[in-house]
């Protein structure tokens, strides 16, 4: 609604959308901070208000391990490292 008449103890204010003249108790404030008028008036995105649930990838106990087989037995899954070298070699 555009202004018309005068209204005690309002004043006039311009909506940040659209530019319009309003009364101030017309304009409504925005979830970013400034005032619009009702058709530029928009509700924050629900969205916004998301969190996520903590994913607690902890076991519930443990405890150490005793009695590893030695590496030594060519039968474990235990994997040996291997170291590489590297050589450089020149050619004629």
């Amino acid at each position: 609604m555009a202004i018309t008449n005068y209204k005690e103890g309002d004043y006039v204010a311009v909506c940040f959308e659209c530019g319009h003249k309003f009364y101030a108790s017309e304009l409504k404030r925005h979830w970013q901070g400034y005032y619009v008028c009702s058709a530029h008036w928009e509700m924050r995105q629900p969205q916004d208000f998301v969190r996520g649930v903590p994913d607690t990838q902890t076991v519930p106990w443990a405890q150490p391990m005793i009695g590893l087989p030695s590496t030594s037995d060519p039968h474990t899954a235990v994997i040996d490292i291997a170291v590489i070298d590297i050589a450089i070699v020149d050619t004629p």
